[in-house]
């Protein structure tokens, strides 16, 4: 994977915070905080992807019958 320089503009509050965050230790510049602020922003928007997808799902199934419900249904009729 290559990299690619981007050049932005933002709020010096933000670059005090990661700059900040960097004191401390937990990145060793700006770049690393940066780039995983992206995948972090990345990986919410794929989650929020799939979690509207699963809703999608799970409301166009309310409509059928519980699979419990099925299997009652099966095993009473067997009885008869």
């Amino acid at each position: 994977m290559s990299n690619v320089q981007v050049k932005i503009s933002t709020a010096s509050l933000l670059i005090d915070k990661i700059d900040k965050i960097i004191e401390e230790g937990y990145f060793q510049n700006r770049t690393e905080a940066l780039n995983e602020a992206i995948r972090l922003l990345i990986k919410k928007y794929q989650l929020s992807k799939i979690k509207t997808r699963i809703e999608t799902i799970r409301e166009d199934t309310e409509k059928y019958p519980e699979l419990s419900g099925i299997v009652e249904l099966m095993h009473s009729e067997e009885d008869k």
